[in-house]
């Protein structure tokens, strides 16, 4: 995979939140995020290593898995629910490449390119608004 879980999850691995249920929702996500990714790359879309987790993840550490007791995000949020990733994309490539049609292709929805600056939100989880890409 191109995010394990040992990325996704990060320090939380550990965590009580990290339940078995979240966790193979994790990988269920996961699967069809790197899905995602590998039609990217092979369309040209270069995908650049986050310098601060060293992984594709977003952010410090907050750009995968959070634990319920995580400042960010709502009670049981997709993040914390183990249903989205924020994929790092600094120069806004892959949420360029993104179309609607390619999300439905890979069952996935993103917040909107213009309230993820730097990064790709990507979860499995559809919106109320059941639109592939949303503002949230």
């Amino acid at each position: 995979m191109m995010i394990s879980p040992d990325d996704y999850f990060g320090p939380w691995l550990d965590c009580e939140d990290a339940t078995a249920e979240r966790i193979d929702a994790a990988d269920a996500m996961l699967a069809k995020v790197d899905a995602i990714l590998t039609e990217a790359e092979q369309n040209g879309v270069p995908l650049d290593m986050n310098p601060k987790t060293g992984t594709l993840v977003s952010g410090e550490q907050y750009g995968g898995f959070r634990p319920q007791s995580c400042p960010e995000g709502a009670p049981h949020s997709a993040h914390k629910e183990g249903r989205a990733v924020d994929v790092y994309d600094p120069h806004g490539l892959l949420d360029k490449w993104i179309t609607d049609l390619c999300l439905e292709r890979h069952e996935l929805y993103r917040e909107h390119p213009a309230d993820t600056i730097g990064w790709c939100h990507l979860t499995d989880r559809a919106p109320p608004s059941g639109r592939r890409s949303f503002h949230p």
